[in-house]
């Protein structure tokens, strides 16, 4: 006796009626790109985690209100370039995170500059939280310095400010700490 399968059997898969359908091929392809955009969302969500937690770039604090004042900033840029004071500004790391900061200072006519106020702040270009301030005592003959330990070594940004009577003076450098 010969056995006729039946298109309900092949249906089900199979002549014992097993109730189990057989797979298409390429079943699992919806669910690839399912998956593939959960890794996109998982990732960006990461990320954007990341970028509003850690650092903000924000330097400069009162950002605003600076910028309200910038044609004062520039007035007084123009004097200080016009006051032709010589302001030598040196700084030498000899040590590990430690170094010797100093200034001397003259007018435009090579006449020392005495009485002045004069403060350096070490900033960090990468966080804020670690800067050093400090006020440089006058050591003679137009000098001002002082030793300086920093927390870190590496690149700082070295502030300078001068108050004086006759008017002030600002200047900025990068400097390496060993």
């Amino acid at each position: 006796m010969t056995s006729i399968t039946t298109d309900a059997a092949v249906a089900t898969g199979g002549p014992r009626g097993s109730g189990r359908r057989k797979r298409q091929p390429g079943w699992f392809i919806p669910w690839l790109f399912v998956a593939f955009f959960g890794v996109v969302v998982a990732a960006n969500g990461i990320m954007v985690y990341v970028a509003m937690t850690t650092y903000t770039g924000l330097e400069t604090d009162n950002h605003y209100l600076k910028g309200l004042h910038y044609n004062a900033a520039l007035e007084g840029a123009r004097a200080q370039t016009e006051r032709g004071w010589k302001v030598d500004l040196a700084f030498q790391s000899q040590a590990p995170r430690k170094g010797i900061v100093s200034v001397t200072l003259r007018d435009r006519y090579g006449n020392l500059l005495t009485g002045s106020v004069v403060k350096a702040a070490f900033i960090r270009p990468t966080s804020a939280n670690h800067d050093v301030a400090l006020e440089l005592p006058y050591l003679g003959d137009g000098r001002y310095g002082t030793d300086v330990e920093l927390p870190f070594s590496g690149n700082w940004d070295l502030r300078l400010t001068i108050d004086h009577s006759t008017g002030d003076y600002q200047n900025q450098q990068r400097v390496w700490v060993k």
